[in-house]
């Protein structure tokens, strides 16, 4: 198998990858303890 097309294909799995978790990190609710958080903006206006 020609050594370009393995890497093209391994960079692509990451970036599926990543681009997954991001999405899953977006839809996910936040449960964490808001000690430090309260001079943060929403996590929506983040982006």
């Amino acid at each position: 198998m020609n050594l370009h097309l393995l890497a093209g294909v391994a960079v692509l799995l990451i970036l599926v990858g990543v681009s997954a978790y991001r999405e899953a990190l977006r839809n996910e609710p936040i449960r964490r303890s808001r000690t430090r958080s309260s001079a943060l903006p929403p996590a929506d206006e983040v982006e």
